[in-house]
């Protein structure tokens, strides 16, 4: 059947732009802002457009450092994209280390590393592999 469609705006093709850019770059991508404005599906329908698997995660207190790290490990293995939605929603400490295991496949995304070590274990690297995170504002009217 027909995808659902997103509407297209000057703003979604900023975002793409961004994210585009911040991949070819060996980053992710990080779409913040309010419940309901389209973040997780502009980053899914941006994956559509470039043919990539895109897994979308709903992050919850639920969530440690080893699960979050067993998902990273299969997306760097065959290069889907991770949509980890409400990043804020995990602990603070989870968050710390989480953000840490993200600034290694980085660094392994920037150099073009065929293998890295993570989690004690020798991790082969897919190019295409993608980490995004988005985020909803913490304050009044925000749920």
């Amino acid at each position: 059947g027909n995808a659902p469609k997103l509407v297209y705006t000057p703003l979604t093709d900023k975002c793409y732009l961004t994210l585009t850019q911040g991949m070819a770059l060996g980053y992710g991508g990080n779409p913040y802002g309010p419940a309901g404005t389209g973040k997780t599906e502009s980053v899914k329908a941006l994956g559509q457009a470039l043919a990539r698997q895109v897994l979308v995660f709903n992050c919850d207190e639920e969530f440690d450092f080893k699960s979050m790290g067993r998902i990273f490990v299969g997306l760097v293995k065959c290069g889907a994209w991770g949509c980890f939605d409400e990043f804020n929603r995990l602990d603070e400490e989870v968050l710390s280390a989480v953000s840490q295991q993200i600034q290694q496949i980085q660094g392994a995304l920037k150099e073009n590393a065929k293998s890295m070590q993570f989690m004690d274990k020798t991790v082969e690297v897919d190019r295409n592999a993608g980490i995004f995170v988005t985020l909803n504002p913490a304050g009044k009217g925000y749920g």
